[in-house]
């Protein structure tokens, strides 16, 4: 009901933005402001559930290769593997240490810094992955196979609009 009050409102202000900008496609501005609304509430949503367990999406995306190649890495692995820049990593790295749930430790060389988890923060990813799992595909479930594959399509036609403005 609300997603329909707000859809309501911003056809107003899509409609006055069309007036004043002819050259403007009404459904793709319509079909973008739609599409960011739902992406902020699937990341406010997600982010709520995760700081029940004391963690935000920017902690998972560093936790996460850590638990899927179950071994130490680089901050720079991490940076890489998350897809945030170094400075994001060490700052969030900073945190999961300070709660405990990873430690840093040395490389062989001794250059280089290695991250894992601690047992507690073992223990928590664990335990919580498969509630996280649960969560994202809930989230997803009254997706028919067809609509997974159309909305892949549709996010990938997306990116690539995204790609091509980045250009310009």
């Amino acid at each position: 009901m609300n997603s329909d009050f707000n859809i309501k409102a911003d056809s107003k202000r899509i409609n006055l933005l069309t007036e004043k900008f002819p050259n403007v496609d009404l459904r793709s501005l319509n079909s973008l402001i739609l599409f960011v609304q739902t992406a902020h509430g699937v990341y406010n949503g997600v982010s709520s559930r995760l700081s029940e367990y004391g963690l935000s999406i920017g902690n998972l995306k560093i936790l996460m290769p850590l638990f899927l190649y179950d071994r130490s890495l680089t901050p720079s692995e991490l940076a890489e593997y998350s897809g945030v820049t170094r400075s994001t990593a060490t700052s969030v790295i900073d945190k999961l240490e300070r709660d405990g749930i990873i430690r840093r430790s040395t490389l062989s060389d001794r250059r280089m810094t290695a991250i894992s988890f601690t047992d507690e923060g073992k223990q928590l990813i664990t335990e919580k992955i498969p509630l996280f799992i649960q969560l994202f595909s809930d989230l997803m479930n009254e997706f028919t196979q067809e609509d997974h594959i159309l909305f892949a399509t549709l996010l990938q036609k997306l990116s690539s609009g995204l790609e091509r403005i980045k250009q310009e």
